[in-house]
C-alpha cells in the first residue's frame, strides 16, 4: 500500500516521461499538430499531478505546436480558418491548464508568448469586418477581431453583450503610416484568475484581468503596433458576496407623526476609513425598491445634528445629488445611480472633526415608508474604493498612474479609462527596456473593501442572537437565584421555629422535680440519622433517671447532622452524672444511628456534663451502649476533634454548603448567604471574562492548553473575589450580632435555687423563670436596655431563663391539648461559643478566673450597606458580563463558560473547603478539650410555652399511671438476643438480596459487553476472508513433495498472485493489497557432515563416508552466516534485498513472532529472499531462476517459509499469510498454509461507539479487580475453600490477560504501522500482531466460557439447579472411580490399536490419531472401520470396545449420577438456600411495588408454582426422610426435626 505522496510522485514522473516522448512526434501536417496538441491537453488536464518540469515541458511543446501551425498555414494555403481555429482552441486549453499552476514566487512569460503567437496565426486567416472569433476555456477566453482603421471606434462600440467590455477609440489621423482602409487586427483576452500572482496587489485584485493588442498592416506588408487614443474597459467583479452586508431597515422612531405619508423607513451603519489614502469611498445601495433614499453622513459613531457633515439624495435611476456641501468639494469621478461617492475632501473634514486620520463614518439611510417592521432582506450595502491598474507586457509591478476610474463604476463592475496608454511603452523605451518581446496591454482593477461595517440598528441584538452564551448564563443564574431565594426565605422561617424548639418529652412524669436539658448531636456521615425510637437513661452519683424515649409526634429529630434538644425530668437531683445509657429498638426504614456527642445540663443548677460518643448504634455493631462522661481536663482524640470541627465548619462557615445545611444559626440567614454566593459567582464570572478579554490577542493553542488556561483563569478569579466575599460576609455577620453572654450568667451556681416540693414541674419551672428574671434585673440593671411591658402570657405559660432582650415573637402552639410544645432559641453566639462554653463546667479548685472576651459588633445599618453592595456588585457584574460576551465569538464564549464552571468548582470544592480543612487541621495540632468544640444551645432560652394543662390531681394521677405503665411495657426495654438475631437475619437477607440483584445485573452487563466485543472482532468476515486466501494460495500446494517442486510452485502459483499488471501490489480479482514486500526465508543447518549411527554397524568401510544423516532441527545447530553466492563462500556483507548472495536475516527482536509448521516451530530468522510486487513478473522469474541455479535449496535445508500480509479496505481486515515447506527426516517436503485475519481498533473514528465499549470494559476490569481484592482481604484463608471464589479468581485472571493482550496488540500495531509508513519497501512483520490477536481470541473464548458458566451460580435460586449441582457433588467420588476405570480401558484400546493397526491404518498411524479415533468410538462416531489388513482382529477389537466401553462403563456413569440425583432430592429441599430467599425477597418487593402502583391494598401470597420452582417439593411417601436429623449446613452442625 503506497502512500498518497508516493503515488503522486509516480504519476508526476509518468507525465514527465510522456511529455518527453511527445517531442518525438512530428508536427509537419495539421493532423500531426492536432495529435500533439491533444496529447499535451490530456497530459495537462490534472493540475494536481503537475510539477515545474511538467509545466515547462508542456509550455515548450505548445509553443512548438503554435509555431508549426503558423508554418503549416504558410505552406498550405488551402487550410480553412475553421481548422486553424479548432487547433488553436486546443492550444488555448493546454495554456489554460498551465496558467492554473502559476506560482507566486516564479515569473513565467512563455505562456503569454504563445497567446500572442496564436492570435497572430488566427488573425492571418481572418478578413476585415468579419465576425468575432471567440475561443473559450475554463479560465481563459480570447477574442480576435479584424476591421479597417476608419471603423475601429464604431466597430467596437456596437458590442453590448460582453462580459468584460473593451471600447477603444482610434482617430483616422492617429497613425499616419496607416491609410484609412488599412486592416487593424485586435486580440482581446480575459483571465478569470490572476495570471500574474507574483506581482503586488494580488489580494486586492477582485476583478478579472484583461489584455489587448492592436496591430496594423502597412501598404508594404509590415505589421506595426498600434496604441489607441483612449481605451475604456469594463471589468467584471469576482465574488460579489464578499464585502457586502444586509442592512436592517425598519420604521422610524418618530411615531408621533399621524400623517401616513410623513412616516419613514430608516437604516444606519458605520465603518472606519483612513483619510490619508486620498481615495474616494463608494457606497453602493443594492436594492430593488424604487424609492428615493436620503443618505446622511455623520462624523463618528454619534448620530446627532452637530455631527452631520453631508446629505445626498439618491434617486432610483439617476446619480446621487449632494446637499449641504459647503464644507467640502462634492466633485467625484463616479456618477452612477445608487452609488454615493464620498470624495477625499469630505473624508478630510470628518478626520478633522474626529481628530484622527483613521476616522469613523456613520451613514443613515432614510426613505418613504416601505416596511412595517425591521427587515434585513431588502437592502444590501457595499462600501469600497477602487483603482485601475495597467501593465504593458510583463513588468515588475502594476502601474497606477496610467488609467483612472470611470464614472460608471459600481459594485458589480469597475469602469477604467486609459488615455493614450502608449505612454507606458514610451516610458519603457526611455528606460532602455525596449527589448521587451510581449506587446500586450494588461488591465485590471484593485478593489479595497472597507473593513468591518456595522449595522447600528441591530448591532447589539445581532451579536446577542449570534452569541447568546453570556446572556443566557446570566439569565439562568438570576432565575436560579430567585427560585432559591424563595426557598431560603421559607427555610429561614423553619429554622427560626426549629431553633426555638426544645422538645418536651411526652413521657415526663408530672410529679418529677428536676429538669434536665439533653442535647443530642447526630453525626454528619452518610446514613447517620435514624427513624428508630431512641431511649436514654441518665446515671448519676445519687440515683438514675427513668428511661425516656427521645421522640415527639410533632417533631422530626435525630436526622443526619441534626442537633436536637430535649427537656427531661427526674424525681430528684441525680447528683454528678457519670454516664448515660443509650439504645434504640431498630425500627423504621433506616434504623442505624451514628451518635456524635451528647450534652446534659441541669436547668436549675447550670451544671453541664459532656459526652464524646462517636459510635454507631446499629444491628451490626451494638444497639445498647453506655457512655461515660468526658472529663474536662482530658484531651480529645485528635481524629475525633478534627472530624467534628470539620463537619461543624463545613455546615456553618462554608459559604456554599451552609446554604443547604440542616439549621442555620442566627444572625447570618440562608437568604443572606445565598446572596453572598450570587455576588461571589457573578464577580468571578466578570473576572473570568476580563481575563479572556486581556488574552484575546493570544495565538492559537492546543485544546489541552486551552483547558489548562481556563482552569488557571478560574483559580485567579476565585482568589481575586475573596475580598468581596469577606467584606460582604463581615457586614452581614457583625452588624447583626448581639452582645456576648457574661461569664456570671453561665457559671454554675454554688447554691442552686430549689422550688417547693409540692408543686409539679411545670409550675416549678415557671417560678424558677420568674426568680431568674428578677435576679438578673436586680443585679445588672445598667446592662439591660429599657423594655416595655411584655405581652401577657397564657395562663399556664411559664418562662425559662431569658437573657435575650427584647423577647422574641411568640409562636402559636401546634400541639394538641394533651401535648406540650417547648421553644428554645439556640445560642445566638454560635460563632464564639468557644468562650461561652469555657464556663460550662464546675469551677475546679485553684482554677484561673475566667475572663470575658471582647466582641466586635457593628451598627445595625451596616446590614443595609451589605445589601446595597450585593445589589451593586451583581448589577455591574451582570452588565459587563453580557456586553463583554457580545464581543466574543461563540467558541471563545464556550471557553469562558468552561473557565467559569472551573472557577465555580474550585471555589466550592477547593478554595473554601481547603481553607476550612486547614483551619481545622491547625486547631487540631494543639491539644483540645471538650470546651473547644462547638456546643450549640447552651445558655440562652426564649420563653418555653406550654399548652394549658389541667391541674386536677386525679388527672395528674392518671397521667402518672399511664407513663408508669408505658415504662413497664416491652417497648421501653432493650432488645433481647433473639430479637437481635431476627433483626440481623432480616438485614442479612435484605443485603444479600440486593447484592444478588447487583451481581446478576453486572454479570449480564459484562456478558453483553463481551458479546459486543466478539462482534467487533468480525469472525464471520474473517472466516470468509481466510477461506478466500487459502483458495488462492493452496493451488497445487499438495503436489509439492520435493525441494525442486518448491520453485515450480513459486513460479506457477505465487508469482501470478503477487504480480498484477493491471493493479500492482493487489491480489488478482480482489481488492486485497499486499503490504510491504513478501518475504521468503530458508532455515537450514550448518554445513558439515553428520554420520548415521547405523552406518557404522551395517555398511562397509568404503561406504561409511558416503552415508550421512539429514540434520535434525532443534538438535543440530542452525546456520547463521552470510554467503556471497554459493553455500561455501562466506561473506561479511550486510543485509540487502537485491544484491546477489545468501544473506542471513536475524530474528526480530522488537516484534517477535514464530512460524508454526507441521513438524516444528520456527523463529523469524533465516536466509531472506524478497519479492517486489510493483515490478514485472519477469523480474521475479529471473531472480528465482538464478536462485535455483545457485542451489539455494539443498540437503541442509530444514524449512522454507513464505510470509506476507494483505489488507482488504472493503471489510477493513488484515490477513497474515504463511506458507511453510518443511523437509522431514525422510526427505519428503511437508507443506502447510496458515492465514489469520484480524482487525485493528480505530480510535480516530468519528463515531465513538467502539471507544465507549472499550472504556466500559476497562471500567468493569478495574471494578472487578477492586471487588476481588476486597473479597480476598475479607475472607483471607477461607477464600480458597470456595469453588465459586476459585472460579471468580480464574475469571479475573483471564480477564487481566485479555486486557494485557489487548494493549499489547494495540501498541504492536501502532509501531508496525508507523514502520510501514516510513519503510513501505520492506517486509512488514504483521505476523506479530496476528499471533497476539489469535491469543487474544483464545483468551476471549475462555473468558466467555467461564462467564457463561458463572451464570449457573446465579441460577441456584431454582430448586432443580441446586439439586443437579448437589447430585454431581455427591456423586463426585463415584464419578472419579468410574472415570479412572474408563481411562484405563481407554488407554488399553488406544495402545492396542496403535500397535496392531498403526502401520496400515491412518486412524492409528500415531498416538494422536489413535486417541482421536478411540474418542470418536466413545461417542458412537464409527468411521473408517474397514481394517483392511486384518479384518478378524478389527471385528474383535470393535466388538469388545462396544461391550466394555459403551454397554458397561458409559451406563455405569449414568447410574452413579442418577442414584445421587434421587438421593439428594429431600436434603436439598430441607436445606435453606440463600439464593432462593434473596429471589423470594426481591419478588415480594416487586409485587409490593406493583401492588402500590395498581392501588392494591396488599400483595397476594406467592403462587404455588413459584414456590415449587424455588424450593421444590418434599418426599411425602418415604418415611426415612422423617424424624430428628443432624446435618452440616453452611459449615455448621445443625439438628432439625422433619415431620
Amino acid at each position: 500500500m503506497k502512500t498518497d505522496s508516493r503515488l503522486q510522485a509516480d504519476q508526476i514522473r509518468l507525465r514527465e516521461h510522456l511529455l518527453n516522448q511527445s517531442f518525438i512526434l512530428p508536427v509537419n501536417t495539421l493532423v500531426e499538430i492536432s495529435q500533439v496538441v491533444m496529447t499535451v491537453t490530456k497530459l495537462t488536464q490534472k493540475t494536481s499531478e503537475f510539477s515545474s518540469v511538467v509545466q515547462k515541458l508542456a509550455t515548450v511543446r505548445i509553443w512548438q505546436a503554435s509555431q508549426a501551425l503558423q508554418e503549416c498555414h504558410q505552406r498550405e494555403k488551402h487550410i480553412s480558418s475553421e481548422q486553424i481555429e479548432s487547433v488553436s482552441t486546443g492550444i488555448l486549453t493546454s495554456l489554460s491548464n498551465i496558467l492554473k499552476l502559476m506560482a507566486r514566487h516564479e515569473v513565467v512569460e512563455e505562456p503569454f508568448h504563445v497567446v500572442e503567437s496564436l492570435a497572430e496565426t488566427v488573425l492571418a486567416v481572418k478578413v476585415p469586418e468579419d465576425k468575432t472569433t471567440a475561443m473559450r476555456t475554463s479560465n481563459f477566453n480570447m477574442y480576435v477581431k479584424k476591421t479597417e482603421k476608419w471603423n475601429v471606434t464604431k466597430f467596437f462600440s456596437t458590442e453590448k453583450h460582453c462580459r468584460n467590455c473593451f471600447y477603444p477609440t482610434l482617430n483616422v489621423s492617429s497613425v499616419p503610416s496607416l491609410p484609412a482602409n488599412a486592416p487593424i487586427s485586435t486580440m482581446f483576452c480575459e483571465f478569470a484568475d490572476d495570471p500574474f500572482p507574483w506581482l503586488n496587489y494580488g489580494e486586492n485584485i477582485l476583478t478579472e484581468v484583461v489584455g489587448f493588442r492592436m496591430t496594423g498592416t502597412e501598404a508594404t506588408g509590415d505589421v506595426i503596433e498600434i496604441t489607441p487614443d483612449v481605451v475604456e474597459v469594463y471589468l467584471i467583479r469576482k465574488n460579489l458576496s464578499f464585502g457586502t452586508f444586509n442592512l436592517t431597515v425598519g420604521p422610524s422612531k418618530e411615531s408621533h407623526k399621524a400623517d401616513e405619508s410623513l412616516r419613514k423607513t430608516t437604516g444606519a451603519f458605520s465603518f472606519e476609513v483612513d483619510s490619508r489614502a486620498g481615495k474616494e469611498v463608494l457606497i453602493h445601495i443594492v436594492t430593488e425598491v424604487a424609492v428615493l433614499f436620503t443618505v446622511s453622513v455623520y462624523a463618528g459613531h454619534q448620530i446627532t445634528p452637530t455631527a452631520l457633515i453631508a446629505t445626498y439624495l439618491v434617486p432610483h435611476r439617476i446619480p446621487p445629488i449632494a446637499k449641504d456641501s459647503d464644507l467640502f468639494d462634492p466633485d467625484c469621478t463616479v456618477t452612477e445611480a445608487r452609488v454615493v461617492c464620498l470624495p477625499p475632501s469630505l473624508l478630510r473634514v470628518i478626520a478633522q472633526r474626529t481628530s484622527s486620520s483613521e476616522c469613523t463614518v456613520a451613514v443613515v439611510l432614510q426613505a418613504p415608508r416601505f416596511v412595517l417592521k425591521p427587515n434585513d432582506k431588502l437592502v444590501r450595502i457595499s462600501v469600497f474604493s477602487t483603482q485601475c491598474l495597467d501593465m504593458y507586457g510583463i513588468q515588475s509591478d502594476w502601474r497606477e498612474d496610467t488609467c483612472v476610474v470611470g464614472e460608471k463604476t459600481t459594485w458589480q463592475k469597475v469602469h477604467c479609462i486609459c488615455k493614450n496608454p502608449g505612454r507606458a511603452k514610451r516610458q519603457l523605451d526611455a528606460m532602455k527596456l525596449a527589448n521587451l518581446h510581449l506587446r500586450t496591454h494588461y488591465l485590471t482593477a484593485r478593489v479595497i473593501v472597507v473593513p468591518n461595517p456595522v449595522d447600528l440598528r441591530l448591532e447589539v441584538i445581532k451579536n446577542v442572537t449570534q452569541n447568546p452564551v453570556t446572556l443566557f448564563t446570566v439569565l439562568f443564574i438570576m432565575l436560579l437565584y430567585i427560585v432559591l431565594a424563595f426557598w431560603a426565605l421559607h427555610r429561614d422561617e423553619i429554622d427560626k421555629c426549629l431553633r426555638e424548639h426544645v422538645v418536651v418529652l411526652p413521657d415526663n412524669d408530672p410529679y418529677d422535680n428536676v429538669c434536665y436539658l439533653v442535647t443530642v448531636f447526630t453525626g454528619s456521615r452518610c446514613g447517620s440519622g435514624t427513624r428508630a425510637n431512641v431511649f436514654v437513661q441518665l446515671q448519676g452519683t445519687e440515683s438514675s433517671s427513668d428511661v425516656h424515649c427521645l421522640s415527639h409526634p410533632q417533631f422530626t429529630t435525630l436526622y443526619q447532622g441534626s442537633i436536637s434538644t430535649f427537656l427531661l425530668t427526674t424525681k430528684s437531683d441525680l447528683g454528678d452524672i457519670h454516664s448515660i445509657r443509650v439504645w434504640h429498638n431498630n425500627e423504621g426504614r433506616s434504623p442505624s444511628w451514628y451518635l456524635s456527642r451528647i450534652k446534659v445540663e441541669n436547668l436549675f443548677s447550670r451544671h453541664i456534663w459532656l459526652f464524646m460518643c462517636r459510635e454507631w448504634l446499629s444491628i451490626d455493631t451494638s444497639l445498647d451502649r453506655t457512655f461515660q462522661v468526658t472529663p474536662p481536663d482530658k484531651p480529645l482524640n485528635r481524629k475525633d476533634f478534627f472530624l467534628t470541627d470539620l463537619s461543624y465548619r463545613l455546615g456553618r462557615s462554608h459559604m456554599w454548603f451552609s446554604v443547604f445545611s440542616g439549621v442555620i444559626a442566627t444572625p447570618f440567614s440562608r437568604l443572606q448567604r445565598l446572596s453572598c454566593c450570587l455576588t461571589m459567582l457573578l464577580s468571578s464570572l466578570l473576572c473570568n471574562i476580563m481575563f479572556f478579554n486581556l488574552n484575546k490577542e493570544k495565538e492559537a493553542e492546543s485544546q489541552e492548553g486551552k483547558y489548562l488556561r481556563s482552569m488557571v483563569i478560574g483559580m485567579e478569579s476565585v482568589l481575586i473575589t475573596i475580598p468581596v466575599q469577606l467584606m460582604i460576609t463581615s457586614l452581614f455577620i457583625y452588624s447583626q450580632r448581639r452582645p456576648q453572654v457574661t461569664l456570671r450568667e453561665v457559671a454554675p451556681r454554688k447554691h442552686p435555687w430549689t422550688p417547693a416540693a409540692s408543686e409539679h414541674w411545670e409550675e416549678r419551672l415557671a417560678k424558677w423563670h420568674a426568680h431568674e428574671t428578677d435576679d438578673a434585673r436586680s443585679q445588672e440593671p445598667e446592662k439591660l436596655p429599657p423594655t416595655g411591658r411584655s405581652p401577657g402570657l397564657p395562663k399556664a405559660s411559664v418562662k425559662a431563663t431569658s437573657k435575650r432582650r427584647p423577647q422574641p415573637k411568640r409562636a402559636e402552639s401546634k400541639v394538641s391539648r394533651n401535648q406540650r410544645e417547648n421553644k428554645n432559641a439556640n445560642n445566638p453566639n454560635v460563632e464564639d461559643n468557644q468562650s461561652v462554653s469555657s464556663g460550662e463546667h464546675s469551677p475546679q479548685p485553684g482554677a484561673t478566673p475566667l475572663k470575658e472576651k471582647t466582641r466586635i459588633v457593628l451598627p445595625w445599618c451596616c446590614v443595609y450597606v451589605a445589601w446595597l453592595l450585593v445589589f451593586v456588585t451583581c448589577s455591574i457584574s451582570s452588565f459587563f458580563i453580557v456586553f463583554y460576551g457580545l464581543t466574543y465569538g461563540y467558541e471563545k464564549s464556550i471557553e469562558w463558560l468552561f473557565a467559569s464552571f472551573c472557577c465555580f468548582l474550585q471555589s466550592v470544592l477547593l478554595v473554601q473547603t481547603s481553607k476550612i480543612i486547614f483551619v481545622s487541621g491547625y486547631r487540631t495540632s494543639k491539644p483540645k478539650y471538650c470546651k473547644n468544640l462547638p456546643w450549640v444551645g447552651n445558655c440562652r432560652y426564649s420563653e418555653i410555652k406550654l399548652q394549658s394543662v389541667a391541674k386536677n390531681p386525679e388527672e395528674m394521677r392518671r397521667r402518672q399511671q399511664h407513663i408508669a405503665q408505658l415504662r413497664s411495657s416491652r417497648m421501653y426495654q432493650p432488645l433481647t438476643e433473639d430479637e437481635i438475631t431476627i433483626f440481623k437475619r432480616k438485614k442479612r437477607l435484605k443485603r444479600r438480596a440486593f447484592l444478588f440483584l447487583s451481581y446478576i445485573l453486572t454479570h449480564f452487563m459484562f456478558l453483553a459487553l463481551l458479546l459486543s466485543l466478539v462482534t467487533l472482532l468480525r469472525h464471520t468476515d474473517g472466516f470468509y476472508y481466510n477461506q478466500f486466501i487459502r483458495d488462492q494460495f493452496s493451488v497445487d500446494l499438495a503436489s509439492v513433495t520435493k525441494l525442486e517442486d518448491i520453485f515450480r510452485w513459486l513460479n506457477s502459483v505465487l508469482l501470478p498472485l503477487l504480480h498484477n499488471d493491471l493493479r500492482p501490489t493487489f491480489l488478482p480479482d480482489s481488492t486485497s493489497k499486499i503490504l510491504g514486500l513478501p518475504l521468503m526465508r530458508q532455515v537450514r543447518a550448518q554445513p558439515g557432515e553428520k554420520t548415521c549411527l547405523p552406518a557404522k554397524n551395517f555398511t562397509q568401510d568404503s561406504l561409511k563416508r558416503e552415508i550421512h544423516c539429514h540434520p535434525e532441527y532443534g538438535t543440530d545447530p542452525e546456520d547463521t552466516k552470510s554467503y556471497s553466492g554459493l553455500w561455501n563462500r562466506v561473506s561479511k556483507r550486510a543485509l540487502d534485498k537485491t544484491t546477489k548472495g545468501f544473506t542471513y536475516k536475524p530474528r526480530e527482536k522488537r516484534w517477535v513472532y514464530y512460524s508454526y509448521g507441521l513438524l516444528h516451530t520456527y523463529g523469524s530468522g533465516g536466509y531472506a529472499f524478497y519479492f517486489f510486487p510493483e515490478e514485472q513478473q519477469f523480474n521475479s522469474t529471473l531472480r528465482l531462476s538464478e536462485l535455483q541455479g545457485s542451489h539455494w535449496l539443498d540437503e541442509k535445508t530444514w524449512a522454507v517459509i513464505l510470509e506476507l500480509t494483505t489488507f482488504n479496505p472493503d471489510i477493513t481486515l488484515f490477513c497474515s499469510i504463511s506458507v511453510i515447506f518443511e523437509v522431514s527426516q525422510l526427505g519428503v517436503v511437508n507443506t502447510s498454509l496458515s492465514a489469520h485475519s484480524f482487525s485493528l481498533a480505530d480510535f480516530n473514528r468519528k463515531t465513538s461507539a467502539e471507544i465507549c465499549l472499550y472504556v466500559a470494559i476497562l471500567i468493569f476490569f478495574f471494578a472487578y479487580v477492586v471487588d476481588e481484592v476486597y473479597i480476598i482481604t475479607q475472607e483471607r484463608s477461607a477464600y480458597v475453600k470456595s469453588v465459586y471464589n476459585l472460579l471468580n479468581f480464574a475469571l479475573k485472571c483471564i480477564f487481566t490477560v485479555l486486557i494485557v493482550l489487548f494493549f499489547r496488540k494495540h501498541f504492536l500495531a501502532v509501531g508496525i504501522i508507523r514502520f510501514y509508513l516510513s519503510n513501505s519497501e520492506d517486509f512488514i512483520p504483521f505476523h506479530a500482531v496476528s499471533q497476539v490477536d489469535h491469543a487474544m481470541r483464545v483468551i476471549l473464548g475462555f473468558l466467555l466460557f467461564l462467564t457463561i458458566l458463572k451464570t449457573l451460580r446465579y441460577s441456584r435460586f431454582f430448586y432443580n439447579v441446586r439439586l443437579a449441582q448437589r447430585a454431581i457433588q455427591t456423586a463426585l467420588p463415584g464419578i472419579c472411580h468410574v472415570a479412572l476405570l474408563v481411562f484405563v480401558y481407554f488407554f488399553v484400546y488406544m495402545t492396542f490399536g496403535y500397535l496392531v493397526f498403526g502401520q496400515h491404518e491412518w486412524n492409528y498411524s500415531d498416538m494422536t490419531h489413535a486417541t482421536q479415533t478411540i474418542f470418536s468410538y466413545c461417542v458412537s462416531a464409527f468411521q473408517n472401520t474397514e481394517f483392511s489388513n486384518n479384518r478378524v482382529l478389527g471385528v474383535l477389537f470393535l466388538s469388545s470396545f462396544m461391550l466394555v466401553m459403551i454397554c458397561i462403563l458409559i451406563n455405569l456413569f449414568q447410574a452413579v449420577i442418577l442414584s445421587a440425583y434421587e438421593e439428594m432430592k429431600q436434603p436439598v429441599y430441607e436445606e435453606p438456600s440463600e439464593e432462593a430467599e434473596a429471589m423470594t425477597y426481591l419478588c415480594h418487593r416487586l409485587r409490593t411495588a406493583f401492588g402500590f402502583l395498581s392501588f392494591k391494598s396488599k400483595a397476594e401470597e406467592q403462587p404455588k408454582f413459584f414456590v415449587n420452582m424455588l424450593y421444590g417439593q418434599p418426599e411425602k411417601n418415604n418415611s426415612r426422610y422423617l424424624g430428628l436429623k443432624t446435618r452440616n449446613m453452611n459449615g455448621k452442625k445443625m439438628v432439625y426435626l422433619v415431620v
